[in-house]
This record gives C-alpha cells, structure tokens and sequence, in this order.
C-alpha cells in the first residue's frame, strides 16, 4: 500500500510526480540506501537529490 497525505495536492506538478516515484521506488527498494537513489534517478532525469530539496522547502511552506 502506499498512503498519501491530501497536502500533496497543493504542491507543484513537478512535486507531485516526484512524491509519486518516490513511494514506487520504495516497493522495490525499502530504504533510502544509494542504490534507492540511483533507481529513482532513473525516473526523475537525474534529478532526484534536487526534487528532495525543493521538497522540503515547501514542506516547511505547508506547515505554517
């Protein structure tokens, strides 16, 4: 199963679909070792790392 918190939905699209690969990812491969990063490198153009951090960003943004 994968859960979703409702917040996604004020995210960007990009953040959305990162959010999305990143609990796919996870089905494969259940911890955030370098090989799940390089997996999900994979599916984000080699973008992972960087989505992770504006992620967080907004996450603080969400919480105010």
């Amino acid at each position: 199963n994968i859960n979703l918190n409702i917040n996604i939905a004020f995210l960007p699209k990009e953040l959305q679909d990162y959010i999305l690969l990143h609990e796919l990812v996870h089905t494969k491969i259940k911890n955030h070792s370098r090989t799940f990063w390089t997996e999900l490198d994979k599916y984000t153009n080699g973008q992972a790392i960087e989505l992770a951090k504006k992620l967080r960003k907004h996450s603080l943004k969400l919480m105010i």
